[in-house]
């Protein structure tokens, strides 16, 4: 019997240690985790090189010891362990736990993901670091924001949409992306303003398409036609509609007056249902967030036969909106009342429905660091980067122009450059001196280790208490400040 290594997931050297990916292939039959990133020592990815294409156990047992000089005996075991171990599961060595997904060894039959030829030399090393969690080399994910433009002019807007700036000539935005498939970066995304206002969308995709990026997902508010529907479904991205309401009067209030806006969203989505696999996401504010404007979306949604997520969240502060939140938010006494409604239509749908009230109920929660805050972790500066429509580059697609956060520019630099530039790495690395004396970092004990985890979300200080504060803890911290308000989410 012949084993392969599970093409789903990656291999990348990263300097002082290899990183171990999913990747977004779609086709596999056996269990993965379609999350996983984690360290292993180059050791590791080095033996699992020798089962890039299909081969014995046997075999590979005797290639991997003359390689390394050990006893067969030793190789034998260890990979023994990686065939049985269908789970997760994990190898100590020298100290440190290397992790493992599940299937990471697996049958040549079961083999459904396109294969790579590894070979151990591309893993030598000359030390190790398996602590940083910081990439060395390059981001793993990039998103492109093609443009800061919009048909709508949504009052809870989270894009910087005032900051006029010139376009990356596609040429360019074509290099990037070219550097993009050579650094091994795993996914070039893609996010707006407005994808299908930007003028170079279908060449777009063909590029991503040639370098065998598939974007995570694009969304929109814009009335589609027909023939670029189906021009956009030949590439299996999926799509994402952002609508808050069928009813006209409501949209108007939400999104300024747009003539026939509502009758040409619901046209397009009829079309959609036509071609591709699709979801909804709604934003509830004072004006949609009640149950009558949930059914009527619900007696429209229940039509369609392709779609697969609706996604309904509580709209949060904006850092770019100039009106005052407290006017258009959802009623807090609400959100049970919607969570409720969802949890009822959940056993009643064939498709998934979610509810997402806010991040709130996490503040002040955590007294042992930001490595531990609860939530999704932060991948800003640490594996992710957002590139602005004019090629600068920021860590987080929320702060955009906010020159702190700026990190270079990819009209000057190379990706790899802005990457491993002295403005990202300071942001990465902050210390004690950077902060102010308001500031509860400045003084805590735990400032390095929280730092080094890089799990602080920037954009919710700015939003809770202000640019001047940018250097404030996470509200998540416990020993955030609570002097704020009541009313905001984020």
């Amino acid at each position: 019997m012949r084993y392969v290594l599970n093409h789903f997931y990656k291999l990348r050297h990263d300097q002082y240690r290899t990183l171990i990916h999913s990747s977004n292939t779609k086709s596999h039959v056996v269990e993965v985790d379609n999350n996983w990133m984690d360290f292993v020592h180059p050791i590791y990815a080095m033996i699992l090189s020798f089962f890039s294409r299909p081969i014995t156990v046997e075999m590979a047992v005797k290639e991997i010891a003359s390689f390394l000089s050990t006893k067969e005996s030793i190789v034998h075991s260890l990979i023994d362990k990686m065939i049985k171990n269908r789970g997760y599961f994990h190898i100590p060595y020298k100290g440190h736990d290397n992790n493992f997904p599940p299937n990471i060894l697996i049958k040549e039959e079961d083999l459904k993901s396109e294969i790579v030829d590894y070979r151990p030399e591309m893993f030598l090393y000359a030390s190790i670091d398996l602590d940083t969690f910081r990439l060395f080399n390059a981001p793993l994910d990039v998103t492109f924001m093609v443009n800061n433009k919009c048909l709508t002019n949504c009052i809870y807007c989270y894009a910087n949409k005032k900051h006029i700036c010139k376009s990356l000539d596609f040429y360019k935005v074509e290099k990037i992306i070219d550097e993009a498939e050579r650094l091994e970066v795993r996914n070039f995304s893609v996010d707006g303003g407005e994808f299908f206002i930007y003028p170079y969308w279908k060449e777009l995709l063909q590029v991503l398409k040639s370098h065998k990026f598939v974007p995570y997902i694009v969304s929109t508010k814009y009335p589609i036609s027909e023939d670029d529907v189906e021009y956009f479904s030949k590439f299996n991205v999926p799509l994402q509609i952002s609508l808050d309401s069928y009813n006209p009067l409501i949209l108007d209030k939400m999104l300024g007056r747009i003539p026939s806006y509502a009758e040409r969203m619901a046209k397009t989505l009829q079309c959609i249902d036509k071609y591709c696999s699709f979801q909804i996401a709604t934003i509830l504010t004072s004006y949609n967030g009640t149950i009558d404007n949930m059914e009527d979306m619900l007696s429209h949604i229940r039509q369609y036969k392709n779609i697969k997520k609706w996604n309904i969240r509580v709209a949060f502060k904006s850092l770019y909106v100039s009106n005052d939140f407290t006017q258009i938010q959802l009623r807090r006494e609400v959100i049970p009342v919607i969570q409720e409604w969802v949890s009822k239509k959940q056993q009643e749908v064939p498709f998934e429905l979610t509810f997402t009230p806010g991040r709130e109920v996490n503040f002040f929660q955590t007294k042992d660091g930001s490595q531990n805050f609860k939530g999704n972790r932060c991948s800003a500066n640490s594996t992710h980067m957002f590139i602005l429509p004019d090629g600068k580059v920021t860590i987080c697609e929320q702060l955009y122009w906010n020159e702190r956060f700026i990190i270079g520019d990819l009209t000057e630099q190379s990706i790899s450059e802005v990457w491993k530039s002295s403005k990202a790495l300071r942001l990465a690395n902050l210390q004690a001196i950077d902060y102010s004396k308001e500031s509860a970092c400045k003084s805590c004990l735990m400032l390095s280790s929280c730092n080094s985890a890089l799990n602080k979300c920037f954009a919710n200080v700015l939003k809770v208490y202000g640019e001047e504060h940018w250097d404030f803890p996470d509200p998540r911290c416990y020993y955030a400040p609570r002097n704020i308000s009541d009313t905001i989410y984020v």
